[in-house]
């Protein structure tokens, strides 16, 4: 017995298929480090660009975090060179 879906012969319906992309997250990452082949599963450096690339400059927590993270960065650079030449 032949149901109503069976006997369909038109054209096949437009379908959009799911592609792989769409279940990765959003690209926050600057196009310099895309293109050097750096994301989110590069690990720790992937990381802190991430986190870099997610702050925004209107919000007044993150730019005290970005202070924060330019002082830990340039504060034991700073150790570290007084510890080489002292």
């Amino acid at each position: 017995m032949e149901t109503q879906e069976d006997a369909y012969e038109g054209p096949e319906p437009d379908i959009e298929l799911i592609q792989p992309e769409d279940f990765l997250p959003t690209r926050r990452f600057p196009h310099d480090a895309r293109r050097m082949g750096i994301d989110h599963y590069t690990g720790l450096d992937g990381a802190w660009i991430g986190l870099a690339a997610s702050l925004d400059s209107r919000k007044t927590s993150h730019r005290m975090l970005a202070v924060a993270l330019l002082v830990i960065f340039v504060g034991s650079f700073a150790l570290t060179l007084w510890g080489e030449f002292h």
